[in-house]
């Protein structure tokens, strides 16, 4: 019996692993990047450019832990219509090329800037990041903090949220899980029973399409696996020692349907507001974290507050003087 459970295996393994690799083959023909492949030392991010330029701040969007600039589909076409605004990919994400190591937060940050600098695209800027991006734009913040004018943080990460689910083990079951997840499509189970598919809901059809293509190929995992195994030990304490924001304006974006821990995160996100003296924070009602940005009624709901904290930045008025109204939102 163990010898035929061994020879099941081993065929259903090979099986996986070709029916992936021609999966792949096919992918990557089809989904070519839809921006500019910017050189930063010997490595390529994607980035993708869309609005003008007419001397307002430059919004960049920074996606969660495992996606990448096809997430922010709505939210980049909703602001492109007044700003410039600039989706990328992080190394190893969509069609960015891999870092040499696993990356935290900073240096993710000191990817961008550099491909920016590259560009032309200098500041200021108003940052937003997504759950994972969270923290990378508030490192790009610390980092380079005359260049940036304003922060919007969707349903972002808090720097302890692992510290604080103890079953987390300090993120590293998340990092082994997405490990794990990495395994398992170069052997096409995540191909093959669609496992990511609320990442990528409400989406138009071809950024959808990218977003499976992708994330059913392993580099996307593996990326994500080492930033988490980097969130502990090299990210989250550079974060708390990070500059205060002062009177920068900062939107906190959160939402009302939590996964696992949701009273923890919930109450992780009721503390981000307190980065900065002139924050404003809006509940989405019957948003998760995934659709947030994902869904196009709510993304614009993500558009309203960027154009919020534009404003905000270029005429020095507080939030509170004229805050995000919305109706299925509720703001603290």
């Amino acid at each position: 019996m163990l010898l035929w459970f061994l020879v099941t295996f081993v065929i259903l393994a090979v099986g996986g692993f070709a029916y992936q690799s021609i999966a792949t083959a096919r992918d990557n023909r089809k989904y070519r990047p839809s921006g500019r492949m910017v050189d930063i030392g010997g490595r390529r991010l994607h980035m993708v450019l869309k609005g003008e330029n007419k001397g307002h701040p430059t919004v960049v969007l920074e996606a969660g832990m495992a996606a990448f600039s096809s997430n922010w589909y709505w939210v980049q076409a909703g602001l492109a219509t007044g700003a410039h605004v600039i989706a990328y990919d992080r190394a190893g994400l969509g069609w960015s090329d891999p870092a040499l190591k696993g990356q935290d937060a900073y240096e993710s940050a000191e990817d961008l800037h550099r491909a920016l600098d590259e560009i032309g695209i200098s500041g200021p800027y108003v940052v937003a990041g997504h759950s994972y991006g969270g923290l990378v734009v508030r490192a790009f913040t610390d980092l380079f903090p005359d260049e940036v004018v304003g922060m919007v943080l969707v349903d972002a990460s808090h720097p302890d949220q692992w510290k604080r689910i103890p079953a987390s083990r300090d993120g590293r079951m998340v990092a082994i899980g997405n490990r794990v997840t990495g395994w398992l499509s170069r052997l096409g189970v995540v191909r093959l029973f669609d496992l990511e598919a609320s990442v990528r809901r409400g989406l138009p059809e071809q950024p959808a399409a990218e977003m499976k293509a992708i994330l059913n190929q392993p580099r996307s995992w593996f990326a994500s696996s080492e930033a988490l195994a980097a969130w502990n030990n090299r990210t989250r304490p550079r974060i708390n020692r990070a500059s205060s924001l002062n009177g920068l304006p900062l939107i906190v974006l959160s939402v009302t349907e939590q996964p696992r821990a949701g009273d923890i995160l919930t109450s992780l996100q009721a503390e981000l507001p307190g980065l900065s003296n002139n924050s404003e924070h809006i509940i989405v009602e019957g948003a998760t974290h995934e659709n947030l940005i994902s869904g196009s009624e709510n993304a614009q709901i993500v558009v309203k507050a960027i154009r919020q904290v534009l404003e905000a930045a270029q005429t020095d008025r507080s939030l509170s003087e004229d805050p995000v109204s919305l109706s299925g939102v509720v703001t603290q």
